[in-house]
């Protein structure tokens, strides 16, 4: 009795005993993950400018208005709709007096979810993260005798099938000084 294999099942036996090499799934990922500034002159809101360092001290009212603008690629043949990204936001703090070296990331104290209706196929889209509660959070450390230096965000896609977690996670580190 002979025994009848479709070319599937023969091509999938042979992928997976690393006879053939399969092309990388297509996915959506996160490209990057760059900071804008918008600063509060007078009475009059100035538009968003890239920023590499953020002013900014507990003694002193933040006024400015900070956003994170997080592009994604779709390296796929098709559209993908309803992308949700999940974001938090850490402060990296340093006690006064002390070294830079004993500088610590405190906990993340915001934590968020934005979506994205849909990146077309094979091209890019950004979206405007604009939610931080970094005003809040500097008037806490008001007295305290701890200095942000340094602001993270951590944003992941939610997961799909065959995504690459490498792809669909970024990190993306601001430098904080005193103005």
């Amino acid at each position: 009795m002979r025994k009848y294999f479709p070319p599937g099942v023969l091509f999938c036996a042979l992928a997976l005993a690393g006879g053939l090499a399969l092309p990388a799934a297509a996915q959506t990922e996160i490209l990057k993950i760059d900071w804008e500034l918008s600063k509060l002159q007078a009475k009059k809101r100035l538009p968003f400018t890239p920023v590499a360092v953020l002013s900014a001290d507990p003694a002193l009212k933040f006024t400015d208005s900070l956003r994170a603008v997080i592009t994604l690629r779709n390296t796929s043949a098709k559209k993908a709709d309803g992308l949700v990204i999940s974001y938090s936001l850490r402060l990296r703090l340093l006690k006064a007096g002390e070294p830079q070296e004993k500088a610590f990331w405190g906990v993340p104290f915001y934590t968020e979810e934005i979506r994205v209706a849909a990146v077309n196929a094979l091209s890019e889209r950004s979206a405007r993260v604009l939610k931080f509660g970094i005003a809040e959070q500097l008037r806490k450390l008001r007295g305290s005798g701890f200095a942000p230096i340094a602001i993270k965000m951590d944003a992941m896609l939610c997961p799909r099938l065959g995504d690459d977690p490498a792809g669909i996670m970024k990190e993306s580190v601001l430098e904080i000084r005193k103005p």
